[in-house]
Formats: structure tokens, sequence, C-alpha cells
């Protein structure tokens, strides 16, 4: 969902290389996540290109203990591929891309089209006048050709298409949708996108990936695109449905009902980008914009009210965080035959987006291991959960 906020991970990763020399050491007997759920689904998490540059062993050993699926944070993104109309990047993905082959894990490609992180220069043309429509399908035809070529037989499935719906069930009038001219040009641009995919990535799995899928209007929306292309023959191989969800919301009722709709369509679940919030405001519900990051909510008396577990997480949000966790978890297991994968966003707390958004300098714990690598109470609670269920 979220862009990695590329400043925090790369302090988070420099002070784990710090950290790492005096942390606790894992424990052996604590067992790998993804042998735990080995015959039920795949566990993922997303990780930038430095947290696999070869810099902390111990992290990447966590890594491949517990993951057997890689997301790029930001890598894979076309402001991080295309910054520039004469620029192309594929160092830093192609570190991620060889990390994960080289360690046999499942490759995601995240993502082709998105709103956000998108150049202007996708949508406006170097006067800074509004392409025209041909204009802007030949940009997506090429950028996806070009992406898809570079990463082709690298990357095994790609989230062609990201929060492309809106809360009430529509598209939102945001990046390509708005460059096309509104919302009723939806339908056509995540066919011609999906096209392209097909068309230049015919050996690789095509996603579509939204988040707050939940939300009964807003999965209409999800369901729609998924019915359209199937009617129109285009392939789309499964739904990822983002799970950046607090301790009291969604409803387990929501997560169930999405979960069985999708399925019910014949494509692949992946429960993507989990992390729980355990912070005020967004451990209730889901807080989108920039309103939040104002300064005036840096002053004390907002910092105090809004930031309350700088010195660490007290036991009762510990419990909290692994009552919620398990919850989840065995909501997924129970649907164990159609969920295909579930990755975290992010591996450890001092890496997770949520310290930064929506409001800028928290310390959450929204993650199953701590800034020093060792695992959270809710590790051992989702641990359990297949052992428990036999």
């Amino acid at each position: 969902m979220k862009a990695f906020n590329r400043i925090g991970i790369v302090l988070a990763a420099l002070i784990a290389l710090i950290s790492c020399a005096s942390a606790p050491k894992e424990p052996a007997e604590i067992p790998g996540l993804k042998d735990v759920y080995k015959d039920a689904f795949k566990i993922g998490a997303a990780v930038s290109s430095f947290e696999v540059s070869g810099r902390n062993p111990e992290y990447e050993a966590l890594i491949l203990k517990h993951f057997n699926s890689l997301t790029p944070g930001n890598e894979l993104k076309p402001e991080s591929l295309h910054p520039r109309p004469d620029v192309w990047n594929w160092e830093r993905a192609d570190r991620y891309v060889d990390f994960a082959k080289e360690h046999g894990m499942f490759t995601m490609g995240h993502t082709l089209c998105w709103h956000n992180q998108t150049p202007e220069f996708f949508w406006n043309d170097e006067k800074g006048n509004p392409k025209s429509h041909d204009e802007l399908v030949e940009t997506l035809r090429s950028y996806i050709e070009t992406v898809c070529t570079h990463f082709k037989g690298r990357v095994d499935a790609w989230d062609v298409i990201n929060e492309i719906v809106s809360e009430q069930g529509g598209y939102r009038d945001k990046g390509w949708v708005h460059a096309f001219g509104g919302e009723e040009y939806g339908d056509e641009i995540v066919k011609t996108v999906f096209r392209f995919a097909e068309q230049y990535a015919p050996d690789t799995e095509l996603y579509y990936n939204e988040f707050n899928v939940w939300r009964p209007s807003k999965l209409e929306g999800v369901l729609h695109i998924v019915k359209m292309l199937k009617e129109e023959g285009i392939r789309i191989d499964g739904v990822g449905i983002q799970a950046h969800w607090g301790l009291n919301y969604p409803k387990n009722q929501y997560v169930v009902d999405a979960i069985e709709k999708i399925a019910a369509l014949g494509v692949k679940v992946m429960i993507t980008e989990i992390d729980i919030d355990v912070l005020p405001l967004t451990r209730e519900g889901q807080v989108i914009g920039q309103v939040m990051s104002d300064p005036q909510f840096q002053l004390e008396e907002f910092k105090e009210y809004l930031d309350p577990y700088r010195d660490g997480l007290p036991p009762e949000v510990e419990k909290q965080l692994a009552d919620r966790y398990e919850e989840l978890f065995k909501i997924f297991y129970d649907h164990r035959d159609v969920i295909d994968r579930v990755t975290f966003w992010g591996v450890q707390d001092g890496g997770s987006w949520k310290n930064g958004y929506p409001v800028p300098g928290r310390t959450n714990y929204p993650l199953l291991f701590r800034r020093d690598l060792t695992p959270h109470d809710a590790f051992f609670r989702v641990a359990a959960i297949p052992k428990n269920k036999k």
C-alpha cells in the first residue's frame, strides 16, 4: 500500500546494524514462521534493498528463517525505476530481485500502475501539458513492456494495479484515472493495464492489490473489477487484501466476507501488507491524508497523547497486539484453502512506515519482531495456530 519511508527505513536499518551486535540472539528453538505455515500459505515480508544488501547478516538470517516470499517496499515503483524521462534505475531493484531468487523465495513485483510514487511526466508532456488519451495509453504500454521485459523470468507475480477503487466503490480520481479524464475511464484503464501485463509478462501471475477491501462498499468495487476482467477474457490471477489494520478494526466478519467473496470468483486471495497499529487514532481506524502531519501535533500535549509508548510497549498493549494477531491468523488459517500468501509490511517495528504515517515521528509496534529483532508475544501466538488447530 503505502510508500516505505525511505529515510526512515535507512535510519532504522542503520540502527539495527549498530544494535544487533549487542541484541539478544534469537533462541534456536523459535520456529521459522514459513515452516509452521508450509502446508497453509506462503509467509512474506516487504523489504528494502538496503535490508538485503549483505551489510547485516543477522537481519538477513531473520528474513531467511521466517519468510519464503518477498515484496519490494519501493524499489519497483515507477518513481524509483524511472524517475525522469531519460533515466532508468535498475541497481536497487536488481539487488532485491537477485536476493530473493538466490534464496528461492517467491518474488513479488510491486507495482506497475499506481496513482502514488509516479512521476508527473507519466501524465504530462515536456511542457507540462496533459498528455492525450493515446499518449497515456502508449506511456503505460511502453513502461510495462520495459519493466516486465527487464525482470522476465525473475519476478513470480506482479501487483499490476494498486489502490484504484474509492471507499464508495467507484474509481479514485487520482493519478491515471485523473489523467485519463475521471472515474468514467476506470474500467478502460484497468483492462488496458492488465492486457499489457498479460502481453509482456505471460509467465508471471497478475494481481490487483487494494486497501480497505473489507469495507462492504469498497468490496463491491473490487468484485466488479475481477468480474469485468474475467468477462472480457483478460487474465487476473489474484487479489491482494491489504491489512493495514488496528487493534480495534476492522470487524472480523468484514474480513471473512472479503476473503470468501473474492475467492468465490475463482482467483487467489492474498493478505498483503499486514501490520497492526497500536497507537491512538490509528488503532481505531484508518487515517488517510496529511492533516495529522501538521506541526501542531508535535506539540507536547499532542505528543503525549498520540505517541504514548516511546519508552516501550506496556504489557497490557503487548497482550492486545498478541490477541489481535492471533484472531486474524486464525481467520487466515481457517481459509488456507483459498489464501495463497500472507505478507507483512516490513520485518521489524523500527522499519515500519507506521512510525511516520499519518503522524510523523511516532514509536509504533505493528509487526511480529521488535527493533532488536526479538519476537513479540504475538509471534508465538501466531506460530502456535497450525499446531493448535490440528
